[in-house]
């Protein structure tokens, strides 16, 4: 089973690591170019377009995936009719919210994002990707649907990526205007949404307007869409509370401090979000055999192999922590927030010790308990975070990121040992934590005293992988011979 987690990855992982290496190094260079600030703005303006995405997609991409792959087995005419029902939609949802956002940008400005100057213009033209993001789900969905995963990444990542990355780099030899970075954005997925679309209709199915048969939206379809719905705005404030608070509160520096602390710290995670893709119909399957021996196995390896992986590389980053933050901001500015990114690291690889929880929440009929999980975080976060962070700033931000973090993940720790009776510890885990414990403290005690040089950077990750790698050399290659 871990074989074919490991093989089902490896498209996802090769998309999601060009991209995601790509990516930084892009929002690196554009942070450097603007500056923290003006990099706070873009962040706030995509929290908000983020809002809006949620609240116009009516969760219509989940839709598709539930029904369509269905619909094109029996019933292509009804598959075809769904795809032109939420197109229809997008299209018309689209045109309202951008010309709201046109007579209403001025407003939002100085009414609402209050803290923040010369807001109106930036905001409205980065509400356009709210309507290109319900566009590119459906889409997407759409491939999904029909197990096209290989086009998806093609397309929107090693067309999309590069694409992004060039226009970027050439807008800012001539301007560092962050206005011209939205519009290098916004040209790609322009691109990328064409040649998904084009690519499905000449391959897949015909989605001319004048062949789409006139049906009906079946019950089952539009109670699944409204639970849907409510789930992903639950979700939304779940996740992105916080930072929606902290835009609208507090000046947009912080914003872009808060933005470039979440931006370093994902580093550690690529590598579980793309097995979490796999991982899912694996659990879904192994739950509907009621194979739990199985499933807590499974559970056990993976975890354990993925921190094997992600440890060191959090020990690196808090270790360079310094020369991390000089490279967002030459000018030594960020560093005085070095304490927010440790405490950050060290609370999401805590976090990271538990696996994939919120899959096994979801796929194996936990539903119920994870939207409980999530709307009382959403209520509590989103509470606490209007009344603490006026007096404590950036500081109220982060430690109610850290401490909600935390009790989500203890919280689906105990709903997935008390319903289906497993859970991702194991002694080779307890072992890996018991010898990374002493190189944290070492990383964090020693990583402003040293002067770092090329050498450091070469010779730091390649010591402390084959460190780890030869304390678990038996366990390593069990699992290379359960791959292999």
């Amino acid at each position: 089973m871990l074989k074919l987690i490991v093989r089902q990855a490896n498209w996802g992982i090769i998309g999601s690591v060009f991209a995601f290496v790509v990516g930084f190094f892009v929002k690196t260079y554009v942070i450097r170019e603007v500056g923290t600030s003006e990099w706070g703005k873009y962040a706030t303006a995509h929290t908000f377009t983020m809002f809006a995405d949620t609240i116009l997609s009516l969760g219509i991409p989940l839709v598709i995936l539930k029904f369509f792959p269905s619909f094109m087995q029996s019933n292509r005419e009804k598959a075809k009719f769904l795809i032109h029902k939420f197109l229809k939609y997008a299209l018309f949802i689209s045109i309202l919210f951008l010309s709201i956002m046109f007579f209403s940008s001025s407003f939002i400005d100085k009414y609402i994002y209050v803290n923040t100057d010369n807001f109106s213009y930036l905001l409205l033209i980065i509400s356009i990707h709210a309507p290109i993001s319900i566009f590119m789900g459906i889409i997407t969905s759409m491939y999904r649907s029909v197990l096209k995963i290989r086009e998806i990444i093609i397309f929107g990542t090693f067309v999309s990526v590069p694409l992004r990355a060039f226009l970027t780099f050439l807008v800012f030899q001539f301007s560092s205007d962050i206005v011209y970075f939205v519009f290098a954005e916004l040209l790609t997925q322009f691109v990328v949404i064409f040649l998904l679309y084009y690519n499905f209709h000449r391959k897949e199915m015909n989605l001319l307007v004048g062949n789409v048969p006139k049906l009906e939206l079946g019950k089952d379809v539009i109670k699944y869409a409204k639970n849907i719905y409510l789930n992903s705005i639950i979700v939304f404030f779940s996740g992105q509370s916080l930072a929606f608070v902290l835009g609208i509160m507090l000046p947009p520096k912080m914003m872009g401090v808060y933005s470039i602390i979440l931006t370093i710290t994902a580093l550690t995670l690529f590598l579980n979000k793309n097995l979490r893709k796999i991982f899912a119909p694996v659990i879904s399957k192994l739950f509907s055999e009621q194979n739990f021996s199985e499933l807590n196995l499974l559970y056990k390896k993976t975890t354990f192999m993925i921190n094997l992986l992600t440890i060191p590389f959090s020990i690196l980053i808090i270790f360079f922590t310094d020369d991390i933050l000089m490279v967002f901001a030459k000018d030594g500015s960020l560093l005085e927030y070095r304490n927010y990114l440790i405490v950050v690291m060290i609370a999401r690889i805590i976090s990271l010790l538990a696996g994939n929880t919120g899959s096994f929440m979801l796929m194996a009929g936990l539903e119920k308990q994870s939207l409980y999980i999530e709307s009382v975080k959403a209520i509590l976060i989103t509470g606490l975070a209007v009344y603490l962070v006026e007096d404590y700033g950036l500081s109220a931000i982060v430690s109610l990121y850290i401490i909600f973090m935390l009790l989500s993940n203890l919280s689906r720790l105990f709903f997935i040992q008390k319903n289906i009776n497993i859970n991702p510890f194991s002694k080779e885990l307890f072992w890996l934590i018991f010898c990374s414990v002493p190189l944290f403290w070492a990383s964090i005690t020693f990583s402003s005293q040293i002067n770092t040089n090329m050498y450091y950077y070469l010779l730091a990750p390649v010591l402390l992988y084959l460190l780890y790698f030869s304390v678990f050399y038996k366990n390593i290659k069990k699992l290379y011979k359960e791959i292999i």
